[in-house]
């Protein structure tokens, strides 16, 4: 059974290879994806309701947007003192959000529009499906893709911009899989607008191209995303960082300094090593695979992939390692047209399970994520959803004491507490240690950044810089400095 992708014939830009299958064009792909919108949507705003998204990172895209609204740079005080964002990633595409944020100036606007965003993508992977399996294929692919582990963890964890990424690569792989180059060159485009190592997806996508045949559209696209790509982590990021430098080669947390060509050439000859070590990346790996049945790996595109998991597994940071948070949002769409792209070639395996795994595609899809998705954080809120809305007496203390804070404040907050602030009030994180902020609102009970111990060192530290604590709930204290 090969693995390996055989060269097509040459194809000219909009050469089509597959016609349209029953249901391909019908209003069923976008049913999905407005029932999908409204899970997520209902999710992301029941779990704000509960406390339960935080500063990092909702309040971070919060405040940028707000600095957009504004007619402002996307200032993110959560991050540091008048942080400009475009030090720490390039994503403009953010400014899409502001004609929302005028209509509703408040963090749960950009949960919803997350939702919308994760949730079109259904449309282009389910018609993909129907246009080589038929209507059931496509409704199996939307339950897939919509209740896969990528799509969850993105969604239960706050906002962030690669949520634009998921229709962007749905819509672009779908074209180029159906051979219509200039469709799938116009979709990959904005990605270099969403986040600054999106471009070495869209390189790849080029690179397809050309192997493909539409040779001076391929080469353009990969040209451009790599000159962009050099420009903004050589010269636009640095420029806007307070170290004047890419923070995620220069940093711990993004897996070490990389600031000279020793360390450089080091981490490159122990890359073998660490893409497949610890053992958890084996297993991220081996969940990747298995949420195809390990079709998608016939396709070329499935070299879409690499980029992502490359820069994450050669990060000294576990964050990125797993199949939780946001990380593995830009994968779903690239495996699920990956495979969708390999079943014709399946097909024609030689091997009978090869051929019958590829007839019953859509089937194995959804049987490769249903077995995943109980353990997902969705589950909770589907077979609860009106106790998710609840909130207990420890929410009831925070809004009542977030109350009590003026508008236009400057605020210290923990984590928690700080996207509720974001669109009202000026918030720095928990601890801030200049004593610059006005006034300071805290959960002795958080756990990041710091400890129960350190939440009270530092609350009794404010105590003895002119702080007085105004009202105190359920383990959570306001203070006012005039």
């Amino acid at each position: 059974m090969s693995l390996v992708a055989t060269r097509p014939p040459p194809a000219t830009a909009e050469t089509h290879t597959s016609e349209p299958g029953p249901g391909s064009g019908t209003r069923a792909w976008w049913a999905w994806a407005a029932g999908l919108y409204a899970l997520y949507a209902l999710f992301s705003l029941a779990q704000h309701h509960r406390l339960g998204t935080t500063g990092y990172d909702l309040g971070i895209f919060t405040q940028a947007v707000r600095g957009y609204a504004h007619f402002g740079a996307p200032i993110a005080d959560l991050k540091g003192w008048g942080y400009n964002l475009y030090g720490d990633h390039f994503h403009p595409i953010l400014i899409l959000l502001v004609p929302l944020y005028w209509i509703w100036p408040n963090a749960q606007a950009l949960l919803v529009a997350q939702a919308a965003l994760i949730a079109v993508a259904t449309v282009p992977l389910a018609r993909l499906a129907a246009s080589r399996g038929g209507r059931a294929a496509g409704h199996a692919t939307a339950a897939a893709y919509g209740l896969s582990f990528g799509v969850q963890g993105a969604v239960s964890f706050d906002f962030h911009e690669v949520a634009f990424a998921a229709p962007l690569l749905a819509f672009s792989l779908a074209a180029l899989s159906e051979r219509r180059m200039k469709a799938a060159a116009a979709w990959a485009l904005p990605l270099l607008l969403v986040k600054e190592e999106l471009a070495l997806m869209v390189a790849v996508i080029g690179a397809i191209m050309i192997w493909r045949g539409a040779r001076r559209l391929g080469l353009a696209l990969t040209g451009i995303s790599v000159i962009v790509f050099t420009l903004v982590v050589g010269v636009l990021i640095p420029a806007f960082n307070p170290q004047h430098v890419y923070p995620y080669m220069n940093s711990a947390a993004t897996g070490g300094s990389l600031s000279s060509s020793r360390s450089i050439f080091s981490r490159l000859t122990d890359a073998p090593e660490m893409m497949f070590s610890p053992s958890q990346k084996i297993i991220t790996l081996l969940l990747l695979g298995a949420l195809t049945c390990f079709l998608a790996l016939r396709s070329p595109l499935i070299a879409i992939a690499l980029p992502n998991i490359a820069v994450r597994f050669l990060s000294d940071s576990p964050a990125y390692w797993g199949t939780g948070l946001q990380y593995n949002l830009p994968l779903m769409p690239v495996l699920i047209a990956a495979a969708w792209d390999a079943q014709p070639a399946w097909t024609r395996s030689r091997v009978p399970l090869a051929r019958t795994l590829a007839h019953r595609a859509g089937a194995a899809l959804l049987c490769a994520a249903a077995p995943l998705a109980p353990a997902q954080p969705l589950q909770d809120f589907l077979l609860h959803p009106v106790r998710s809305f609840s909130t207990d007496a420890h929410a009831k203390a925070a809004y009542a004491l977030m109350r009590q804070i003026p508008d236009g404040a400057a605020v210290e907050a923990t984590n928690h507490l700080s996207p509720h602030l974001a669109e009202r009030t000026r918030v720095f994180t928990w601890p801030l240690v200049q004593h610059t902020a006005d006034w300071v609102i805290l959960d002795v009970n958080e756990y990041w950044p710091t400890s129960f111990e350190q939440n009270q060192a530092h609350l009794t530290d404010l105590l003895h810089h002119g702080y007085r604590q105004i009202d105190a709930q359920d383990g959570i204290f306001l203070l006012h400095r005039e």
